[in-house]
């Protein structure tokens, strides 16, 4: 797997940088809460209609912001399976996907089913991210292999009808309603891992 040479190299691709962390300003409608930019493109929309944050900015300038991700790479990295620490397409073993989690965020029981906005990352950059991560380093890491990977919603900022301050929240696709969905600036895509299984870090499980 080939790496990035340039001097983003030492920072995960999903992260966001000083230099691209302003926002293209919204419309919102006073009454419906619906969002909008006053020029779109097509990619701004999800294929359900919901609107996504539009980062402003060159990657690579300023200083990383480690807790913080770039809504665009994220989306991408769970709509085509790119690892979020180097950027590469993720084929899958034996028909399944590496996936490291947050120990505190996966939680201390085996588990079927686990709803997450956290990207996966290949086993080559298993060690590097848990080495660096505050997160992983901290915490612990959780190690997995995903049978099946399915977008259930997403995480962002929601405008409420009739005005009022934007407040953080999840919304899921499916059962929202659609001035839930309009309301939503996205930065976030929550998908619904399954069929998962528990591997080691190190050794067989985590090798690259």
């Amino acid at each position: 797997m080939s790496r990035p040479t340039s001097p983003a190299a030492a920072v995960p691709w999903v992260a966001l940088w000083e230099g691209e962390s302003r926002l293209e300003p919204v419309r919102v409608d006073p009454v419906s809460g619906a969002v909008r930019y006053a020029h779109e493109e097509p990619e701004d929309r999800d294929d359900h209609g919901v609107l996504w944050m539009r980062h402003l900015g060159p990657r690579g300038e300023g200083r990383p912001l480690f807790s913080q991700t770039h809504a665009r790479r994220q989306r991408e990295c769970m709509f085509r399976t790119l690892c979020q620490v180097c950027g590469e397409r993720m084929a899958p073993k034996d028909g399944r996907l590496p996936w490291l989690l947050p120990a505190a965020e996966y939680g201390s029981r085996r588990k079927r089913l686990h709803t997450t906005g956290t990207p996966p990352t290949c086993r080559s950059c298993w060690a590097v991210a848990a080495e660096h991560c505050p997160h992983l380093r901290e915490g612990g890491a959780m190690a997995l292999e995903v049978g099946h990977v399915a977008r259930w919603g997403v995480a962002g900022l929601h405008h409420p009808p009739g005005g009022g301050e934007a407040r953080w929240t999840g919304c899921g696709y499916e059962g929202s309603a659609p001035e839930a969905l309009a309301g939503m600036l996205a930065e976030t895509q929550l998908v619904v891992l399954s069929d998962l299984r528990e591997v080691p870090l190190t050794g067989k499980g985590g090798a690259p």
